[in-house]
């Protein structure tokens, strides 16, 4: 009986000893859950990609909103108005990440509130390896490979030099050079971007304006054109030499969307552009 009565009191010590060690790791766990809103379609992306539980707040970009993943996540900006500072704060988030030059003031106000801020240039294929790592540390996350993340960019071809140049618009016609997101991708398929030396002052860092006179001179082998929101792949045809191109008269102009080329955007359209570059 006397046993019987110690082994009860053994089980009566050890469950209220268990129960708090439970609770304390689940408090820890909740401690450790790192509550981001991501400003960009891009890093957003990269953040549920790392984290499934992480974001909290997302932009109203069109890329996002036909993911579902993100369709339950509420939505902090719209178009390129700047965030709804109130609503972020209303989230309670750990950390909010933004793109640098467009988001400064926003980043900057929420940190003198205290919220960590992480503030992101992407032109490379480089940078966004460094970005993988940076949010991946910060999320307590093992990196995942940026070789599988982007598998249709790390599995690509030689393209043996190939030529090309990448119009944007065509009034202005405005060109990628080796300073933009698409010159770097270009070079990393060791394509010849024909603008990438190029440096003429434009609104657009890493863009230059073209002449039709300097296209007709240059004779480019491949002409990439880019299919903006709410344009037309026409306007292109409208330029006076067009049908003067050799590219264009050897069936050698191909169409990419503007996200993943131009505005990198999201991990599926770098990778749909990457497919594209190789068949080049």
């Amino acid at each position: 009986m006397k046993k019987n009565a110690l082994s009860k009191l053994s089980l009566l010590l050890i469950f209220p000893l268990s129960f708090l060690l439970v609770n304390k790791i689940q408090a820890n766990s909740l401690r450790n859950n790192i509550r981001v809103v991501a400003l960009t379609s891009l890093t957003a992306d990269m953040i549920n990609t790392i984290s499934k539980d992480a974001l909290v707040g997302v932009p109203g970009s069109s890329i996002l909103k036909q993911n579902k993943d993100f369709a339950s996540i509420p939505i902090v900006s719209s178009g390129r108005m700047p965030p709804d500072l109130e609503k972020i704060l209303s989230l309670k988030p750990d950390l909010v990440v933004g793109a640098k030059g467009f988001h400064d003031r926003s980043l900057s106000k929420l940190s003198s509130l205290g919220i960590n801020t992480l503030s992101t240039t992407i032109s490379s294929l480089e940078d966004l390896d460094n970005l993988n790592k940076k949010l991946s540390s910060k999320l307590s996350k093992r990196p995942k490979s940026i070789q599988n993340i982007l598998k249709s960019c790390y599995s690509r071809k030689e393209n043996s030099r190939k030529n090309l140049v990448v119009l944007v618009s065509s009034k202005p016609i405005l060109s990628p050079n080796k300073e933009s997101w698409a010159g770097n991708l270009i070079s990393f398929f060791k394509l010849n971007n024909l603008t990438s030396e190029i440096t003429n002052k434009t609104e657009f860092r890493g863009y230059v304006n073209l002449s039709s006179e300097w296209l007709l001179d240059s004779q480019p082998e491949n002409i990439i054109v880019i299919k903006t929101p709410g344009s037309d792949i026409a306007q292109y045809q409208s330029i006076n030499i067009w049908n003067k191109l050799e590219a264009v008269k050897n069936n050698k102009v191909y169409i990419f969307d503007y996200y993943g080329l131009i505005n990198a955007g999201g991990i599926k359209a770098i990778n749909k552009a990457c497919q594209k570059l190789s068949s080049i």
